[in-house]
């Protein structure tokens, strides 16, 4: 049987632990907030170059530039993964679902470029594949914005010099404040709509810039709301994660603090038992 010192010290050290949890929490429930302020206007901002994007590429007037874009027409090339992981523990089974996903889209393109940011997921994809995958950004998502430029650009410099014609973005999603999914979306190529019968009109080069600075704007704006997306799921699994933590922490205290309880009381006992048999024998 444990003797107090140690039990005692087995309370203090789970104390220690909730208050570290509860920290972790707290800061997770903090950012939570924050992000999902901003997921509201990135969301907006992606919907309205999404629909600009959607009419430009359905209408007839832009048919000589579209077709020769490079967001559109790539008939042949590699394809390109883009993992988003985490480089903090402490998510329940969010790392689980990431690397699952990402482990399947994987196996199904041999040939493809990868590209993680995160360590928790480095390791197990080089584990997995023989094939190299890029290093984990150090500092990620600290900028959502900073983050998500560099993530469209490094996408848009493989797309160019590459010769990717389909992009694949792995990253978490929040279903609910108790479950989160990791997602796939398929980011390149952008679909092309039918473009309508009409007579065509010739298009300077200026019209061209303008197709190109779009497309480029759309995807430095959905992968704010990519990384956005993620990172709510990502602080919403930690805050259940860490709850769940706190209140099996708090049952552990309750059952030591009882067993301690019952042990000091025994000795006690057992004291006053040795003193009432000593007062005896000498009577």
């Amino acid at each position: 049987m444990e003797n107090l010192k140690t039990i005692k010290n087995r309370i203090r050290t789970i104390d220690s632990i909730t208050k570290a949890t509860n920290a972790m929490k707290m800061v997770s429930t903090a950012k939570l907030a924050k992000i999902n302020n901003a997921s509201k206007f990135s969301k907006k901002c992606c919907d309205v170059l999404r629909e600009m994007i959607s009419k430009a590429v359905s209408e007839a007037v832009f048919k000589d530039v579209l077709d020769q874009n490079s967001w559109l027409n790539r008939n042949s090339g590699k394809s390109l993964i883009v993992i988003l992981s985490t480089d903090q523990g402490f998510c329940g089974a969010f790392h689980q679902s990431i690397n699952g996903t990402a482990k399947k889209i994987v196996a199904e393109h041999d040939d493809a470029y990868i590209e993680i940011f995160g360590k928790k997921e480095l390791h197990s994809i080089r584990k997995s594949t023989d094939r190299s995958a890029g290093s984990p950004s150090a500092g990620r998502m600290l900028n959502i914005i900073a983050f998500s430029k560099s993530v469209a650009s490094m996408v848009m410099e493989y797309v160019i010099h590459h010769d990717v014609v389909d992009v694949f973005v792995i990253s978490g999603k929040m279903r609910n404040m108790l479950s989160q999914d990791a997602i796939c979306t398929k980011i390149l190529p952008i679909e092309r709509g039918s473009v309508i019968d009409s007579e065509c009109v010739s298009i300077d080069g200026s019209w061209q810039e303008f197709i190109d600075a779009a497309f480029s704007m759309y995807i430095s704006r959905l992968f704010v709301s990519i990384v956005t997306e993620h990172l709510i799921a990502e602080y919403s699994a930690r805050v259940m994660a860490m709850d769940s933590s706190v209140r099996n922490a708090n049952g552990i205290r309750d059952e030591l603090s009882v067993l301690y309880n019952n042990i000091r009381q025994a000795k006690i006992t057992q004291e006053l038992t040795e003193i009432v048999a000593s007062v005896e024998c000498i009577q």
